[in-house]
């Protein structure tokens, strides 16, 4: 285009919109800039100081335009068409080879920066525009897009190729190497591609569509110029080499992929074809719909028509226009329609329901809808983990870099690129169906999306939700709707991956959604929050609730036990009692702004049980009903699965909780009735008529049966149902109310140890009255006291002269009358603020006690309890504890170390209850040992326990519990007696000794093999060869036991009650060496049961030993009595009757001490 053709007439009105100094400037540097050549015919020629006028107009650029806040520089540049004629001709006459070329690269780049500004998109709010804004803005939109066709269409087919490879120098550089212009040069070039993608036709008509820049177009040219690899390059290193620029990749990344349906772009060609014969198909027939209910157009049109229609009882209605002419149902629809109720909608200055660009829906030719595909396939497996981690904790850092409009299209593109890797997911799984192909690949793990499936990502979006909520901020917090949708789809499908570790990271996941209450609740509350919101924003909302109850409830039933942390935000308390009692320091306090408070504050934290039962009764209110009910209004746009998420959520209310009455609705009766026979009824075709019909008839079933039982709800149809009469409505009855029952102060005591006396602690008592400001009830208990005392004294007077009376006129020989008892006095409060002091203030009542005070109801005392003076009070005892609280009220007690009264009060503590399992442990030793009283023997336990030890040849102690051992020393006391106290008898303690210490001798000799003397007047080998016979008697085989060990197992027990030490050894050979054994007394120590095997020995052939000695058990040594005759004295004491009996071969063995505490359980 020729700078001739570009410039505007003399004569155009624009020029005096802009000071016509300016635009001489303008003009002259433009025209020195360069212009076609005359050498060659067609080819764009450079000016002399070319660069320097190219940043002359970045100079006026900046320095007028940005910091004047005008678009003047702007205006003019467009008018001179600078950016098709010049800068665009400049950047395509660059060739490959120069691109080192330093002259020709700082030439691309001057031209680079003034097409940033230039392209730069418009983000003036109408409370920040001026009237130049609104002059310049139109025109400048439309020269945009102009500038978008320009580059996007250019006849090189490199212009940005050529953007792209002039910032390829500075993006190869390391990134310590790298100054401030390598990064500057490389943010200008993707804020170029940002700008590019931006901008879209402001006004597309029927002679300028926009269609050469819309997205297909735009997609294309990126594609073809490298655009897109240059996105997935710095996404893929944002981490180490781009990392300032992650805001401005995601920006341009939103902008491509935004409005595009994922499912679309996943079909294949036969696909998409078939989808659009059927949404043409469903166009035609909607078009067709909207013929037969017009009236054709002819000249009768313009008369009028009046209808009437006459009812039974005489009444006439009204019907204007030819429409009713049409048919019974048009006519009777029109009718209703001039009887609603319009309530004005009231202008909305917020923009609650102003559309968005989340409710835009884009559509792609086949070419544009292939490279997409491939480059978010790419995207996915390389740039999407480094790219939104760096986001997030930028986010979470608050860098100055990113914008509030960041934050919302972050969460947006999150979930488009986790529903983007889930359909990806599908048509893999189709594709290897069709193959044939079996078993855990590479591409089925998650790990490709693991930067948002994390706890910390989990607390940013849990954060800026409620933040977005608190706020009123609809649209961020859409996005962060469809975000929180997208993870618990991603979840549920990991929990179906072939992977162990996916599975075991959505459990994860779900433990930490489902933990925080917080999360449930939001999700609850902004389903309660729709009012006007738009159609987009309602699906997302119903979509997010109708997801998050269906995991949520599947999560329950697949854990017993769950656990739920709840918040509540607590004041100091302090600070809120000032406020109340209306202290000093109150105004100080009240001067705080809200900041402090909330940090003042504190959040208690606690863990309850998790009923989802009780947590879906949170929806089952109107306000979440509304907003399903509205959504499923729009039942003529809905597909069959929004259709199903409403009808479900209504079954879930109307069947699972039987709360039929919160949708017995007029409203409801007549959407159904719509959607199943009025006029714009659902085809019979439709995928989901079968399901809405079925409940619609069950609805109305049940419907009809309540206005049967009960026509009073034909009157409630009409109404909004509240709580207090839901109950009544579907059970026919209120519901209980539930009045807690208030509680008395609790009971106080003065300290123990203080040394008190009566008078004493009554001071205490006024003390603490006094200092808590409740002088008033101390003067009222004098009162009290006072008029009791007289009362009482009345009475004993008037009781000892009427005893005169009757002992004068009385037989002297018949008994005395009974004395007969003064009245109970009752203390009646006079005002509510005594009546209440009585139950609830602890001190008043401590002093009540102490001055002799009683109440009528000991159990179960309720604000109505009386208090009394008992009888058993005289008018002396009354007048002295008159006197006491009045030396107390008139010099209340002073202490020293700065104490006062109420530090000598203290709750009173309760006595513990003995529950059924303290009492149970305690009856298990009711008989001693030696106690007279039968008892039935103990069931044995433990017994596979003693068999192992048995079979491993270790010797098993059991050892009584502590408890049990700390009773029997204690019960142990009642038979010992004073005599049996031999402490004061030296001799017969220096003897006892004396036997102990020969004992521990022999035992440690018989341990070293050696032969011992005889101990106690009996010979130690008369002793073993009466062992060796016993032996030989009751022991048989290998591992035997003696044949009368069942039948001495009585004698046996009582020889451990009696604590006499059991000596076990096996006897086999007398050549071989001997062994002994020892285990002392029992008594009192722990009982013990001591089991001893020896290990198989071998024998100088290598041959095992099998005699009948391999695995004998240590077993008691039989008492006097029961021993063979022969060589013993029976007059020898119970010491003389332990025969150490020793082994005649060395025994190996291992012992282990087990506790009996698994035998006593």
């Amino acid at each position: 285009m020729s700078r001739e053709d570009s410039n505007p007439p003399d004569d155009a009105p624009s020029r005096d919109v802009v000071d016509p100094l300016i635009r001489a400037h303008i003009y002259s540097l433009c025209t020195a800039l360069g212009g076609s050549s005359v050498e060659e015919s067609g080819k764009y020629a450079l000016g002399d100081d070319a660069l320097a006028c190219l940043k002359d107009l970045r100079r006026w650029l900046k320095l007028y335009d940005e910091k004047l806040n005008r678009y003047d520089v702007a205006r003019c540049l467009s008018e001179m068409k600078l950016v098709q004629s010049d800068l665009l001709e400049i950047i395509a006459m660059w060739k490959d080879e120069e691109t080192m070329v330093k002259p020709k690269h700082r030439i691309v780049l001057a031209c680079i920066e003034l097409l940033a500004p230039l392209t730069w998109p418009f983000e003036k709010n109408n409370e920040q525009m001026t009237m130049n804004h609104h002059r310049h803005i139109p025109v400048l939109q439309f020269a945009q897009a102009s500038y978008k066709s320009a580059i996007l269409q250019h006849g090189s087919r490199k212009i940005l190729k050529d953007i792209v490879r002039a910032g390829l120098p500075a993006m190869a550089m390391p990134t310590i190497e790298r100054g401030e212009r390598d990064e500057g040069i490389i943010k200008l070039i993707l804020y170029v591609v940002r700008n590019i993608t931006i901008i879209e036709h402001p006004m597309p008509n029927e002679n300028d569509t926009g269609e050469e820049i819309n997205r297909s177009a735009t997609i294309n040219a990126f594609a073809e110029q490298n655009v897109l690899d240059l996105l997935l390059t710095i996404s893929s290193g944002i981490a180490d080499d781009f990392r300032a620029q992650d805001g401005v990749v995601m920006e341009a990344i939103y902008h491509l992929v935004k409005g595009v349906d994922v499912e679309s772009l996943f079909r294949n060609d036969e696909q998409e074809a078939e989808k659009r014969g059927k949404d043409l198909t469903s166009l035609l027939k909607m078009e067709d719909d909207m013929k037969r209910s017009k009236t054709a157009s002819t000249r009768h049109n313009r008369f009028g028509t009046s209808l009437w229609v006459e009812r039974n009882d005489g009444t006439r209605s009204f019907v204007s226009g030819q429409d009713a002419l049409l048919g019974k149902a048009a006519g009777l629809e029109k009718l209703d329609k001039s009887k609603k109720y319009k309530k004005s909608a009231g202008g909305d200055r917020k923009g609650v329901s102003k559309k968005t660009e989340f409710d835009m829906t884009v559509r792609l030719d086949a070419s544009a809808r292939k490279h997409l595909r491939s480059f978010v396939e790419d995207f996915i497996d390389s740039g999407f983990n480094p790219l939104f981690l760096s986001i997030r904790r930028a986010i979470d850092r608050d860098v100055e870099r990113l914008l509030d409009s960041h934050t919302r299209q972050y969460f947006y593109l999150v979930a488009w690129f986790l529903d983007a890797e889930r359909v990806r997911r599908r048509v893999i799984a189709k594709d290897r169906k069709k193959r044939g192909v079996t078993g855990v690949q590479e591409e089925d793990s998650f790990g490709v999306v693991a930067a948002v499936l994390n706890h910390e990502f989990l607390v940013t979006l849990q954060r800026k939700m409620v933040n977005w909520f608190d706020l009123k901020q609809w649209t961020e917090l859409q996005a962060g709707m469809r975000c929180f949708t997208q993870i618990l789809y991603t979840v549920q499908d990991m929990m179906l991956s072939p992977v162990e570790d996916d599975q075991e990271i959505a459990e994860n996941i779900q433990n930490r959604l489902f933990y925080e209450e917080t999360t449930m609740d939001l999700v609850h509350n902004i389903c309660k929050s729709y009012t006007k919101q738009p159609f987009k924003w309602l699906d997302d909302c119903t979509e997010m609730v109708h997801v998050h109850l269906k995991l949520l409830e599947k999560y329950s039933q697949q854990h017993e036990h769950m656990f739920v942390r709840s918040r509540r935000r607590q004041t100091k308390k302090k600070k809120q009692a000032a406020l109340e009692t209306g202290d000093a320091d109150a105004d100080e306090l009240r001067e705080e702004n809200e900041e402090e408070l909330v940090a003042a504050s504190k959040r208690a934290v606690r863990e309850r049980t998790f009923d989802f039962q009780r947590f879906e009764a949170k929806y089952l209110n109107q306000s979440c009903i509304n907003t399903f009910i509205a959504f499923l209004g729009f039942y003529k746009e809905l597909d069959v699965n929004q259709i199903m998420r409403t009808i479900k959520m209504l079954h879930r209310i109307f069947e699972k909780r039987k709360m039929e009455v919160l949708l017995y609705r007029m409203d409801l009766v007549d959407l159904l009735y719509q959607m199943m026979q009025g006029s714009k009824a659902l085809p019979r075709s439709h995928p989901a008529y079968k399901q809405v019909d079925q409940f619609a008839k069950h609805y109305l079933r049940k419907l009809f049966k309540k206005l049967e039982a009960e026509p009073a709800m034909y009157v409630e149809l009409l109404f909004t149902k509240v709580n207090s009469t839901i109950h009544f409505l579907q059970h026919g009855y209120d519901k209980a109310a539930h009045v807690p029952r208030s509680r008395p102060a609790a009971e106080l005591q003065i300290k123990p140890g203080e040394g008190l006396n009566h008078e004493e602690q009554i001071g205490i008592c006024v003390g603490a009255l006094l200092d808590d400001n409740n002088s008033s009830h101390v003067e009222w208990l004098k009162d009290i006291l006072k008029s009791a005392a007289t009362e009482r004294k009345l009475w004993e007077d008037e009781s000892s002269a009427r005893a005169l009376l009757e002992a004068e006129g009385r037989d002297p020989d018949a008994p005395p009358p009974e004395p007969t008892t003064p009245p109970d006095i009752y203390i009646s409060p006079s005002s509510p603020s005594q009546k209440t002091a009585l139950f609830k203030n602890g001190t008043l009542r401590l002093l009540l006690t102490l001055l002799g005070c009683e109440k009528t109801d000991l159990i179960n005392e309720t604000l109505e309890t009386k208090w009394l003076l008992p009888s058993h009070l005289t008018s002396h005892t009354l007048s002295s504890n008159l006197t006491i609280l009045q030396k107390f009220a008139n010099d209340p007690p002073t202490f020293s170390d700065d104490l006062v009264a109420a530090d000598f009060l203290r709750r009173k503590l309760l006595p513990r209850k003995r529950d059924a399992l303290s009492s149970a442990s305690e009856d298990e030793n009711e008989f001693e040992p030696n106690d007279p009283r039968p008892r039935e023997p103990k069931q044995p336990t433990g017994k596979k326990r003693s068999k192992r030890l048995k079979a491993s040849g270790e010797i098993e102690v059991e050892k009584a519990p502590a408890k049990q051992k700390e009773k029997m020393q204690i019960r142990s006391e009642k038979f010992v007696s004073i005599s049996d106290d031999e402490s004061d008898d030296e001799e017969a303690a220096r003897a006892f000794f004396e036997k102990e210490r020969e004992i521990r001798m022999m035992t440690e000799r018989l341990a070293r093999g050696e032969k011992v003397p005889e101990l106690g007047g009996r010979g130690l080998g008369e002793g073993v060869e009466k062992e060796k016979e016993k032996r030989g008697r009751e022991v048989g085989g290998k591992g035997g036991r003696r044949a009368g060990d069942k039948g001495k197992g009585k004698e046996k027990e009582k020889e451990k009650a009696k604590g006499i030490s059991i000596f076990n050894a096996d006897t086999s050979s007398e050549s071989e060496s001997e062994a002994e054994v020892e285990v002392e007394k029992l008594t009192p120590r722990p009982r013990a049961r001591v089991i001893a095997s020896s290990d198989e020995d071998e024998d100088e052939g290598g041959q095992k030993d099998t005699g009948d000695d391999d695995d004998v058990e240590m077993e008691d040594i039989p008492k006097k009595d029961d021993a063979p005759t022969g060589g013993q004295d029976s007059d020898d004491d119970d010491d003389e009757d332990l025969v150490p009996v020793a082994s005649s071969r060395p025994a190996r063995r291992r012992a282990v001490v087990v506790s009996s505490d698994e035998d006593e359980e």
